[in-house]
C-alpha cells in the first residue's frame, strides 16, 4: 500500500500530475462518449484518419504563425469532409478512402515540414506529453468538455437513431447529412484537442478501446457510453498510476490499462462467440467475470510492486539537487560539484535531445531541484520544444532556477536559413570551457557556502580541457587543407570545424530523424569527389543507413563513429566529455590524414 500512498501523495506535491490525471480524465469520458457513436457506425478509423491528417495544418500554423489548434483544425475537419464526400461518390468502402486520403494529407505535411526548415522536427509536435499539460490546455481541454456534453444533450436522439438505422432516420425526415459532418466536427475537435496533450497513440486508443470494451459487455447504448466512458477513466487513472510508480512513459501505459480491460473483455464478455454455447447477458454473467478481472488487476499491481526497483522518493535533499537536460552536462556539474551535489539527466546517454518526451520522474526531478541546467541554442527549447513545456510544468523560473549553460557563446546559425541558431556548441573545446565557468557561477550563486571547492575543481577541470584544446588545434593543420573535409551525417560539427581548422560536410543538417533527400545526397556525392577526404564518419546518434549509402557510392569507408548530442554509456569509451572529446579529435584526425 506504500506505493499508492506514494502516489496520492505526489498528486498533492505536484500540480503536474493534478493537470495530468484531471485532463486524462476529461480525455477519457469525452473519447468515450464520442467514441461509442463512432463504433456503432463502423467508423473506428476515422480518429486515426483525421489524428495524422491534421500534420499539414501543424506545418503551416508554425510557417504562418498562427496558433496551432486552428491549422491542425481546419486540416482535421478538411480531411473527415474529404473521406465522406469520397466515399459517398464513389463505390470505394470508407476504409479504403481513409488510407487514401490520410496518407496523403500525411505526406504533404511533411513536405510543408521541409519546407518551414525547422531545426525542431514539426511531427514531434503530434506526440503530446499528458506530463507537459499546462493550465490553458487544461482550460481548452475542459471547454471541449462541455462543449461535447451540451451536443450530445441536444442531438442524442438523432445520433441514436442515425447511427443504428440511417435509412430509417433519413425516412423519418432526419438530415442524416448534417448530423454526420457535425458528428465529424465534434469528433475533429476533440481528437484535435488531445493532440496536443497527449498525441496520436493515446486519443486513437481512448476513442476505440474502450467504447469497443464496452460494446463487448452491453447492447444498450446508453449503458455502452456510460461503461465506455468509466473504463477510460479507470485506464487513466490506472495508468498514470503506474507510470508515476514505475517510472513508464504515461501515453503508453494508460493505452496499456485499456487494451489489458479489452483483452479481458474479449475473454469473459457474454458476446464472445463460443462454440455450442447459448449467448446470455444476465447480470451473474457479467458480475463474475468482472470480479475475477478486479482480482488479477490486484494481483497484476502486487506482482509489479515487488519486483520493481524504481520508487519516487518526495523527502527532500541533504545535498544540493542538479537536473541536467543531457549527459553531457550532467558530466560537466558533477567534475565541477563532485559529492557536493546529486546530479540527475533528463535525456538518458544514447539518447536524442532533440527529441525527447520527460517522464513521471524527469518532472518529478526538475520540479524538486535546486537548478536545472540545459544547453540553450535551441537544442531542447526550439519551436514547441519539450523542455518549455517541462520548465512550465515543474513551475521554475528562466535564469534563477533554470541556467542556460551556453550563455555568452557567439553562435553560429544554420546555413539553410541563417536565422535558427546551431545548438552544439559544446563540440569546440573552448566553448565546453565557457559551460564550465557558468554552470561554477551558477552552483557558487546558489551554495555560497561552497563556492570556493567549486572554483578549485573547475580551474583543474579547465586546465585539462585548455590542454587538450591547444594540442587540437596544432596538429590538425599538419594535414593538407584539400584533406580537412569533414564527413559526417548531420552538420552537427560546425563549432568542431571553426575551432579545428576543418571543413564541415554533411547529408542534412539538422535533425537525427532524416534520412537525406535525393539532392541530399547528390550535394555530399558532389562535394567528396571534388575533394581527396579519405574517410567518412558515422555519428553514434544516428542511422548509419544514409551514410552506408554514400560510402557504397563514394568508393569510401566509415572510419569511426563519433559522438555529437550524448556520452557513451558508463565505462565505455567516451563516457566522459573529456574523453569524449579526446575520441573525435584523435579518430577524426587519424581518418583524415
Amino acid at each position: 500500500m506504500n506505493a499508492i500512498s506514494n502516489f496520492f501523495q505526489a498528486l498533492q506535491v505536484y500540480p503536474f500530475l493534478q493537470n495530468a490525471l484531471i485532463t486524462s480524465i476529461l480525455i477519457g469520458i469525452m473519447s468515450g462518449l464520442i467514441g461509442s457513436f463512432i463504433i456503432l457506425r463502423g467508423m473506428s478509423l476515422m480518429g486515426d484518419a483525421i489524428s495524422h491528417s491534421v500534420l499539414p495544418g501543424v506545418a503551416l500554423a508554425y510557417i504562418l504563425g498562427i496558433n496551432v489548434l486552428i491549422g491542425a483544425s481546419i486540416f482535421g475537419f478538411l480531411a473527415a469532409l474529404l473521406i465522406s464526400y469520397i466515399t459517398s461518390k464513389s463505390q470505394l468502402k470508407m476504409d479504403t478512402t481513409i488510407g487514401v486520403v490520410f496518407s496523403s494529407l500525411y505526406a504533404l505535411g511533411f513536405i510543408l515540414i521541409h519546407f518551414a526548415q525547422s531545426s525542431t522536427n514539426l511531427h514531434h509536435i503530434l506526440f503530446g506529453n499528458i506530463l507537459a499539460v499546462s493550465n490553458l490546455d487544461l482550460l481548452i481541454t475542459a471547454l471541449i468538455f462541455l462543449l461535447v456534453l451540451l451536443y450530445l444533450q441536444l442531438f442524442y436522439k438523432e445520433l441514436l437513431i442515425t447511427s443504428l438505422d440511417e435509412n430509417f432516420a433519413r425516412s423519418y425526415g432526419l438530415n442524416t447529412n448534417l448530423m454526420h459532418y457535425s458528428l465529424m466536427f465534434i469528433l475533429t475537435l476533440v481528437t484535435v484537442t488531445a493532440l496536443q496533450s497527449v498525441g496520436i497513440i493515446l486519443v486513437v486508443a481512448m476513442l476505440i478501446i474502450p467504447a469497443a470494451t464496452a460494446f463487448l459487455w452491453t447492447n444498450q447504448l446508453p449503458q455502452m457510453m456510460g461503461l465506455s466512458s468509466l473504463i477510460a477513466v479507470g485506464a487513466s487513472i490506472i495508468g498514470l498510476y503506474f507510470s508515476y510508480t514505475f517510472n513508464w512513459a504515461s501515453g503508453p501505459t494508460i493505452v496499456l490499462a485499456a487494451a489489458l480491460c479489452f483483452a479481458y473483455s474479449f475473454l469473459f464478455s457474454p458476446k464472445r462467440k463460443r462454440k455450442g454455447a447459448r449467448q446470455g447477458t444476465n447480470k451473474k454473467k457479467i458480475a463474475v467475470p468482472l470480479l475475477l478481472g478486479a482480482g488479477l488487476i490486484v494481483g497484476f499491481w502486487g506482482f509489479l510492486y515487488q519486483h520493481s526497483t524504481h520508487s519516487n522518493n518526495l523527502q527532500p535533499r541533504e545535498r544540493l539537487s542538479i537536473v541536467t537536460t543531457n549527459s553531457i552536462l550532467e558530466d560537466m556539474v558533477k567534475q565541477v560539484g563532485q559529492d557536493r551535489l546529486d546530479v540527475y539527466s533528463i535525456v538518458p546517454r544514447g539518447q536524442d535531445p532533440h527529441e525527447y518526451e520527460p517522464t513521471t520522474e524527469d518532472i518529478a526531478k526538475a520540479s524538486d531541484a535546486n537548478l536545472l541546467f540545459h544547453n540553450g541554442l535551441n537544442l531542447e527549447t526550439g519551436g514547441n520544444g519539450w523542455f518549455s513545456k517541462m520548465v512550465q510544468t515543474a513551475h521554475k523560473t528562466v535564469d534563477t532556477d533554470v541556467i542556460a549553460a551556453s550563455q555568452g557563446i557567439t553562435p553560429l546559425y544554420l546555413s539553410s536559413n541563417n536565422r535558427e541558431t546551431d545548438p552544439h556548441a559544446w563540440l569546440d573545446l573552448a566553448n565546453g570551457i565557457q559551460y564550465v565557468n557558468t554552470i561554477t557561477k551558477a552552483l557558487q550563486k546558489k551554495d555560497p557556502a561552497n563556492a570556493d571547492f567549486y572554483q578549485e575543481n573547475a580551474d583543474n577541470y579547465i586546465a585539462k580541457l585548455q590542454t587538450l584544446h591547444q594540442e587540437a588545434q596544432s596538429k590538425f593543420l599538419d594535414i593538407p587543407e584539400e584533406q580537412r573535409l569533414l564527413v559526417t551525417s548531420e552538420g552537427a560539427f560546425k563549432y568542431f570545424a571553426k575551432a579545428y581548422h576543418v571543413t564541415p560536410a554533411y547529408i542534412w543538417e539538422i535533425n537525427t530523424e532524416s534520412q537525406g533527400t535525393p539532392q541530399q545526397l547528390q550535394t555530399i556525392l558532389d562535394t567528396i569527389r571534388h575533394s581527396q577526404v579519405k574517410h567518412l564518419f558515422l555519428e553514434t546518434s544516428v542511422s548509419p543507413k544514409a551514410m552506408k549509402q554514400v560510402a557504397t557510392q563514394s568508393q569510401l569507408d566509415i572510419y569511426s563513429t563519433i559522438f555529437t548530442d550524448s556520452l557513451a554509456k558508463k565505462g565505455e569509451e567516451g563516457d566522459q566529455y573529456y574523453t569524449m572529446m579526446k575520441w573525435n579529435l584523435d579518430k577524426i584526425y587519424e581518418g583524415l590524414k
